[in-house]
């Protein structure tokens, strides 16, 4: 098959166009009063600067511009950031960012989350941005200052602190589909040294979508939380920053739906699995109705999670020059999740792995021929995890005449164990055992019916229980970083910025059986250590221009794959490494009326973590494997402009194109399909593709990924925004606005077939603003944009044949937002 080409839509050309006015926009007439645009503060580079003075490419989203434009979450601010892919793709749970095309399939993403500059493992989609000042997405490797995992990128989360007077906030939301929010801070000053504030929040969505299958409640949500911060400055040198947030989310089974094995409409396979279906789908994955007996496999389906995050920061300035900060973090979350995994309206199947029962060809048999019931399947995720993690980092800054730095250590440790938890009732063991018999009657008549079957036999009977496997996972992560920034004169400047860290992760599994009797033990050690660097030099042209050229390494954790792949002889994947030469521009024009940034990058990805099959006994996986090389090519534009000849309007155009392709790599899968592509069977008659596998059968025929397009990622980004901004009387002013958001269509997977389909969403708000209450109407997804937020290569219970599980899309909906401000 080959990799559909993408065209460029007719918008894009729209950047070809405005960026030439941009770059030749002139300045108005003395003493015109010009709308210029806010200077933006960020702390990309852990210092505070202008964000057009820093030659980083980082998007930040203020305080005031989620409020205006209602944005609940991580998902809304990625719409508006180039370069960035955010989506609650199945789940507020299992949700994994993706920057500059630098997706992942299983595992944690290349791009980690900051809050008040500590890390926070697990999702934060749930996250109150009532208490957030700033968000900051920071763009291309930032392992050099970050560390871990922040080899694509880093998300930095900057929480509000106490007000110089004492004053509170409320709002509250109401919206279709039983959305609520309800959100208060208050706090000030308590003396002349010491400020606190307190921030609470209550988020429900009731109604989002229905189940055909029963008419239940599908995608149901609740978030609560609580922050609390304490700010001291007992000397003019010391200031002291507490902080704590506590948080529960609980969500119900979630807008999932999967396809049928006999919707494939590619690669024929003629085997007695398939019996002439597709092995795969090609082309775009049409949504459909959810349709789950959730309430029949999972009634007690949940999906939450009771997080913990604990920060402390110490700033003492030794001198003018010198200053000395401590930031200590510590998180702990617990993690349930109960679903039910087939998103079909079928539960405890029998997996038949041949539709008649009879044989596989050479499969072992007595002197007779006969058919055979397989085993029950219960396709429920039930599963426990706790996680706990300790952060430290100390850094010592410097200034000088010529001279800025900052040098830095830092230590972390994290501790994770999961366990199954999944309780079968008996109630539920009562439809298996019906659905087996029912199977097993079926299969008496095949053989009765068969001449040359003389006998029936059942595979492993009706039982669904699953063993207890407890897995623990400890890392340990050490680093010394430094960055130093040299003033060379002319304008120019050279900063140099390095991290050595060394990793060790444990891993230890048991495999219990239901009498809790320990069946099977495995460890696993591996220790990680890298050195990596980033260069950049910019030029400062003029007071409204800076180009700078950055080169970078970053690399992503290796780690553990689960015990079935541990005992598969995969237990281990290495270290994914990518690095990137980036040049950009940073432009303001026409006296701040327009800012205009521009940032174009290669990255060169080895040892890319990508997912594949592997079987243990009777037990199948996903495990991650270093599956091949890729290189990354992109651009980034981003555009905001407050014309002085229209008052009251603010445009925002940002556009992001990605070319994602690998290089060179193998995968099984790719094998498969190859192989049932010339005759409609696997039986490797494509010939051997790689000589060092010894044997070419079944999955250990592999296929090229040469040209490929990484999966998850969408070639084509555009963010558009307009609004116009009135005054009305004593002090009240109106505001209307609205919002385009496109995404091109994002791959399943590396076979570059099933995929989503291009994504266009329509926001549309008004509002009322005061000095101390707003009253904002909001609509979002008007035209009712229906394509999957994401597609899944999955598999169904009976006999494991290849469907596509699709994360279903919110319809348009609105809703009204009432604040106030004392």
């Amino acid at each position: 098959m080959v990799c559909k080409q993408r065209k460029l839509p007719l918008w894009v050309l729209a950047i070809g166009l405005v960026w030439p006015v941009a770059a030749n926009a002139q300045a108005p007439a003395e003493g015109a009063a010009g709308g210029a645009i806010e200077e933006v503060l960020v702390t990309a580079r852990k210092v505070e600067e202008s964000i057009q003075d820093t030659p980083v490419a980082v998007t930040a989203i203020s305080a005031e511009q989620i409020a205006e434009l209602g944005l609940l979450g991580l998902a809304d601010v990625a719409k508006m950031t180039a370069g960035l892919i955010f989506d609650s793709e199945f789940s507020r749970g299992a949700n994994r960012p993706v920057i500059r095309g630098q997706a992942n399939i299983l595992g944690d993403s290349g791009v980690s989350y900051f809050i008040d500059g500590v890390y926070v493992y697990g999702s934060i989609d749930d996250y109150d941005l009532n208490d957030v000042q700033r968000v900051e997405v920071i763009k291309g490797p930032q392992s050099a200052l970050y560390g871990r995992n922040t080899y694509a990128g880093a998300i930095n989360i900057i929480t509000r602190s106490p007000g110089e007077e004492f004053g509170a906030r409320v709002n509250a939301e109401a919206a279709s589909d039983g959305q609520s929010m309800l959100s208060a801070s208050i706090g000030g000053p308590l003396g002349e040294t010491v400020g606190a504030q307190v921030t609470v929040r209550q988020f429900d969505l009731r109604e989002p979508f229905t189940n055909s299958y029963d008419g239940s409640k599908i995608g149901v949500q609740q978030s609560r939380s609580f922050s609390g911060v304490l700010d001291m400055t007992p000397t003019d040198a010391l200031s002291i920053r507490a902080r704590a947030y506590v948080g529960d989310r609980d969500d119900g089974q979630p807008p999932v739906v999967a396809t049928r094995y006999h919707d494939n409409n590619c690669y024929t396979d003629n085997g007695s699995l398939y019996g002439g279906a597709g092995r795969y789908y090609c082309g775009v994955v049409a949504p459909r109705d959810i349709n789950t007996d959730w309430t029949v496999q999972a009634p007690e389906a949940r999906d939450t999670d009771d997080n913990r995050q604990y920060s402390l920061t110490v700033d003492y300035r030794l001198s003018d020059a010198v200053s000395l900060t401590s930031i200590t973090g510590m998180n702990d979350r617990e993690e349930v999740f109960v679903i039910d995994g087939d998103y079909l309206p079928t539960s405890f199947q029998v997996s038949n792995f041949t539709p008649n029962g009879f044989p596989f060809a050479g499969f072992p048999v007595p002197p007779f021929l006969y058919a055979y019931v397989g085993s029950m399947t219960d396709f429920t995720f039930a599963s426990e995890r706790v996680v706990d993690n300790f952060s430290q980092e100390l850094q010592l800054s410097f200034t000088g005449e010529r001279v800025n730095g900052l040098l830095g250590y830092y230590y972390f440790s994290q501790d994770e164990t999961s366990r199954d938890i999944r309780n079968v009732s008996d109630a539920q063991r009562g439809l298996a055992a019906a659905n087996f018999g029912a199977e097993l009657a079926r299969m008496q008549g095949v053989c009765a019916a068969n001449p040359v079957c003389a006998s029936m036999s059942p595979f492993f009977g009706p039982g669904v229980d699953v063993p207890r496997d407890v897995n623990t996972l400890s890392i340990s992560n050490k680093a010394l970083f430094a960055l130093v920034d040299f003033d060379l004169g002319e304008a120019l400047g050279l900063t140099l910025e390095g991290r050595y860290q060394s990793e060790e992760i444990s891993q230890h599994a048991i495999i219990q059986n239901l009498g809790e009797d320990i069946e099977a033990e495995v460890s696993t050690e591996a220790e990680f250590s890298a050195f990596l660097p980033r260069i950049t030099l910019d030029w400062q042209v003029s007071d409204d221009r800076l180009i700078y050229a950055a080169l970078a390494k970053g690399t992503k954790p290796g780690g553990f794959n689960s015990t079935v792949a541990i005992e598969a002889g995969i237990p281990t994947y290495d270290e994914e490494t990518a690095t990137t030469l980036e040049l950009g521009i940073k432009s303001t024009f026409a006296e701040g009326q327009m800012v205009a940034n521009l940032a174009l990058f290669r990255n060169a990805v080895e040892g890319y973590q990508l997912t594949q099959n592997v079987q243990s006994g009777a037990n199948a996986t996903s495990a991650t494997v270093n599956a091949g090389d890729a290189d990354i090519t992109g651009l980034e534009v981003e555009i905001a402009a407050r014309p002085e000849a229209m008052p009251g309007v603010t445009l925002t155009l940002n556009y992001a194109w990605v070319d994602p392709e690998f290089s060179e790599g193998a995968d099984q899968n790719e094998g498969l399909l190859l192989d049932a592509a010339d005759d409609g069977l696997v039986n490797c008659s494509t010939g051997k593709q790689f000589p060092a596998v010894e044997s070419c059968t079944g999955n250990s025929k592999f296929g090229p990924l040469a040209g490929k397009l990484v999966p998850r990622t969408a070639t084509h980004q555009v963010f558009a925004d307009a609004e116009l901004r009135r005054p009305m009387a004593n002090g009240w002013a109106w505001y209307a606005g609205g919002n385009y958001a496109y995404e091109s269509s994002k791959f399943a997977q590396v076979h570059n077939h099933a995929e989503t389909g291009d994504t266009a969403l329509l926001n549309l708000r008004l509002g009322f603003v005061g000095d101390k209450y707003a009253i904002r109407l909001w609509a979002r997804n008007v035209t009712g944009e229906d394509t999957p937020a994401a597609v899944l290569r999955y598999a169904e219970p009976e006999a494991f044949r290849r469907n596509f599980a699709i994360g279903a899309r919110r319809d348009a909906h609105y809703g009204l937002t009432v604040s106030a401000n004392w």
